[in-house]
């Protein structure tokens, strides 16, 4: 148990290292706290005249995502198309329950795309990996525009409980999944901090 705790955690800060290298910042918000992030970061009038590579990582806990954040996601999405230009990207990963990349670099104005990708999260996914985090940061690196703001958005779900289908269950040999995805959301949770260590 110890021994892949310290894997996670060398992992992740091996990926944010070579994030710091490109020049790629990370910021991490709770789902609660998202609208107001999307305010205080975005915002064409204020903001340099650089572009904007903007990966969201969004954390999945089912197949869908329920109501509640459902509208939280539509309407900072809506409200975010309209303080970026359409000279800028965005992509979406997802982490968690399952891992992919949700959304290949679309226009960051296309407002269809970006809500199509939250009303379907995982239909949306091409190919299932095994870790998002490090998908995010690798994707980026292979994505990377220079003289542009690219940055790493995590997009936190906390209390959220994934939510497995029986089936994948029944599927299942051992019954460490949920133990095996309670320390990886740990060692999620302690990310702010250790960019933070990072960083200084």
């Amino acid at each position: 148990m110890k021994t892949l705790v310290i894997i996670v955690l060398v992992l992740m800060l091996s990926v944010a290292s070579n994030a710091q290298e490109k020049n790629i910042e990370t910021e991490s918000v709770t789902i609660d706290n998202l609208i107001t992030f999307i305010v205080e970061h975005y915002n064409t009038k204020t903001d340099s005249t650089k572009t904007k590579n903007i990966i969201f990582l969004i954390e999945t806990y089912a197949d869908n995502f329920n109501t509640e954040d459902s509208v939280i996601l539509k309407q900072a999405f809506k409200l975010l198309t309209k303080r970026v230009t359409s000279d800028d990207i965005i992509s979406i990963v997802t982490y968690s329950n399952f891992n992919g990349i949700a959304l290949n670099k679309a226009e960051a104005t296309d407002i269809k795309k970006l809500l199509y990708v939250i009303e379907h999260p995982k239909s949306s996914v091409k190919t299932f990996e095994e870790d998002g985090i490090e998908l995010a940061y690798q994707f980026t690196n292979e994505n990377f525009v220079e003289d542009s703001e690219n940055s790493v958005v995590m997009i936190r779900m906390p209390n959220r409980k994934p939510r497995f289908a029986k089936t994948e269950i029944a599927d299942t040999n051992t019954k460490t999944k949920p133990k095996s995805n309670a320390v990886v959301l740990t060692a999620i949770a302690l990310l702010p901090e250790l960019i933070a260590i990072i960083k200084d």
